[in-house]
Formats: structure tokens, C-alpha cells, sequence
């Protein structure tokens, strides 16, 4: 079987990073906290910055909160299972958006970093809501591991 699995909130939490690192920056900020528990998106409306401020904040430190993930607790162990059991594993990731330098490199080095095994590692746009679609159409994938947005 070909199994796709996202990295941001499947392998890794990638949210609860994001969230750490918003925290500390509303401190030097203003310190007014988060004032919007349960905003549409986590960053966009949590806390009382201006669209300005959470824009530039997230795109001058999306590279470092992507390497400050760390995997979900077993995730790496089920992962190398599913592929001792036969299984083709395919990362398939929404890093092709223009917000890293080297999305590439960036990922394969935070995979072999975690000893995290694959096959195939594909990038698409996460701004895209059909790239993942049209990847595990053109790969065959017979299960894709997504989290919901």
C-alpha cells in the first residue's frame, strides 16, 4: 500500500510549536495574551496584533518553527512499522509556498534528523487546497494521513 503522510500536525505538532512561539513574542510585544481562544485560524485573530504585526512575525520565523518541530510522541515508530511492513511511505507536505528559503533541504534534514523513513518525499502549496489531492492522485496513494484544517 501507498500510504501519504503530512508532516505539520501529523508527524509533528506543528501548532502547538507555533502557539509556544506566538506566546513568547506577545510578551515582548504588548503581553496582552491570547485574547481569542478559539479563533478560524490559530495565529490569525488569537491575540490583539494587527494584521501587519502576525504577517511579518510568521514570515520571518516560519524557517526556525519548522526546524523547532519535534515529532509526535510514537509517530517515528509507527512510520519505520508501516514501512517494515511493506509499506511505500510518502511524505507529502504543503512547503512549496514561497516561505522558505530551501524548503527541500529544510525538510529532508529535519526527516533524516529524526531517523523518520520514506520513500518519496514530495513538496506541494499549502495555499493550494487541491495540490495534496491532485499528488496522491498522480502517485497512487492509497491512504493519505492529512490533518483537518
Amino acid at each position: 500500500m501507498r500510504i501519504g503522510i503530512d508532516i505539520d500536525n501529523c508527524i509533528a505538532n506543528f501548532d502547538d510549536t507555533l502557539l509556544k512561539e506566538y506566546l513568547k513574542h506577545d510578551k515582548e510585544l504588548r503581553n496582552t495574551g491570547i485574547i481569542n481562544e478559539n479563533p478560524e485560524y490559530l495565529r490569525k485573530g488569537m491575540f490583539d496584533w494587527t494584521e501587519e504585526e502576525e504577517k511579518c512575525f510568521y514570515n520571518a520565523n516560519i524557517e526556525n518553527f519548522a526546524k523547532k518541530l519535534k515529532p509526535l510522541e510514537d509517530s517515528t515508530y509507527y512510520i519505520k512499522k508501516l514501512k517494515e511492513d511493506g509499506h511505500e511511505i510518502y511524505i507529502i507536505t504543503g512547503r512549496n509556498n514561497g516561505e522558505y528559503t530551501n524548503p527541500n533541504e529544510l525538510t529532508t534534514q529535519w526527516l533524516d534528523k529524526y531517523n523518520i523513513v520514506y520513500d518519496k518525499l514530495i513538496l506541494t502549496n499549502t495555499y493550494d487546497k487541491h495540490a495534496k489531492t491532485l499528488v496522491c492522485l498522480e502517485n497512487n496513494i492509497d491512504l493519505m494521513n492529512e490533518h483537518k484544517k
